[in-house]
């Protein structure tokens, strides 16, 4: 919870400096760039994480890295961060500017989780159901997962629309759970 109302704030900042300087594009990419870096390489992650290793050497292996990368506003937040012990957050604060640039865009990001692999015009006609609930731009991603049995699972946001043969299964074990079982008199 405190790791998202930090990123929020961050995000918003960077995200109100990113519009009035019409670079809203350029800099979700230039995030993106550092989250992966980061994510991607065991060793920059452990840095970043450490709380042992100083701010200053964080922020020099920030601009070694990232300096021919990205722009100064990039480096001047995470020089921000990192200075405020918050580097493990630039993936959450990244996460948080992309949903401000979703909604300036008019987008929602969706994933959807089938037990089986769904076929192109699937996916579309599920975007397009999507597109006319939420009334936004749907970009959307697919995975399987077998554990489904059949159905679909979608997730816009923090809403979660669970149609999944699984998840329908576990409520009607819940629901015959709590039924009480009555006894029966029998007649002689």
């Amino acid at each position: 919870m405190l790791e998202n109302a930090v990123a929020r704030r961050y995000a918003q900042a960077f995200f109100a400096i990113a519009r009035e300087k019409d670079l809203v594009d350029k800099l979700e990419s230039e995030l993106e760039i550092v989250v992966s870096a980061i994510n991607g390489t065991d060793e920059l992650k452990k840095v970043m994480d450490h709380q042992l290793v100083s701010p200053e050497e964080k922020k020099a292996i920030i601009e070694k890295i990232f300096s021919q990368e990205v722009s100064e506003l990039t480096v001047n937040l995470l020089d921000v961060v990192i200075e405020k012990y918050r580097a493990t957050y630039i993936p959450a604060i990244y996460d948080e500017f992309v949903t401000y640039a979703n909604e300036l865009r008019n987008m929602a990001d969706a994933q959807v989780k089938t037990a089986v692999e769904l076929s192109d015009a699937d996916l579309e006609a599920i975007k397009t159901k999507l597109s006319a609930a939420t009334g936004k731009t749907i970009r959307l991603q697919s995975d399987v997962d077998p554990s489904l049995i059949g159905g679909v699972m979608v997730r816009i946001g923090d809403k979660v629309i669970d149609g999944s043969i699984a998840s329908k299964l576990t409520k009607l074990k819940d629901n015959l759970l709590q039924i009480e079982v009555k006894e029966i008199g029998v007649r002689n």
